[in-house]
C-alpha cells in the first residue's frame, strides 16, 4: 500500500494512543490495524509513530513559534497530531517538503474541521 495510506494509519494510531491516555503502547495500537491491513508499510508506521511519541517536546518546540496566538495544547487533537507527524517527517526523512505538507493537508481535510488545512499548510511551510 502507499505511504499515503500508511500515514493515515499512523495518524489513527497516534490518535488512538492519545485517546487512551497513554495506557496503550505503540505496539498494541499498531497491532489493532495489522489484522485488517496486512499490506501496509508497518516499518514506516512504526518509525513515524515512535518518532512522534519519542520526540513530542522537541516537535512542539519546533511548531510553537508558528502558531501565532495559539498554544500547542489549545489545538484540536487532530491538528496537533498531524502537525507533529509532518514536522517529524520533515526533520527526519528525505521525503520532499511539498509531499509531506500535501499529505498533512489531505489528512487535515479528512479528519479535521473545514478550513483547518489552511492553518496546517501555513504552519508547516515555516518548518525547516
Amino acid at each position: 500500500m502507499s505511504r499515503k495510506e500508511s500515514r493515515m494509519q499512523a495518524f489513527q494510531t497516534l490518535f488512538q494512543i492519545e485517546i487512551k491516555d497513554n495506557s496503550l503502547s505503540i505496539e498494541e495500537a499498531i497491532n489493532f490495524i495489522k489484522d485488517e491491513n496486512e499490506d501496509l508499510d508497518f516499518e514506516f508506521i512504526h518509525w513515524l509513530v515512535t518518532g512522534v511519541k519519542d520526540h513530542e517536546p522537541v516537535l512542539d518546540d519546533k511548531i510553537q513559534p508558528y502558531l501565532k496566538e495559539w498554544t500547542i495544547d489549545r489545538l484540536l487533537k487532530t491538528d496537533r497530531i498531524i502537525l507533529r507527524m509532518a514536522t517529524f517527517e520533515l526533520l527526519n526523512s528525505s521525503t520532499p517538503q511539498k509531499v509531506v505538507i500535501n499529505e498533512a493537508v489531505e489528512l487535515t481535510k479528512q479528519f479535521s474541521d473545514d478550513d483547518h488545512y489552511k492553518f496546517i499548510n501555513g504552519v508547516l511551510s515555516n518548518i525547516e
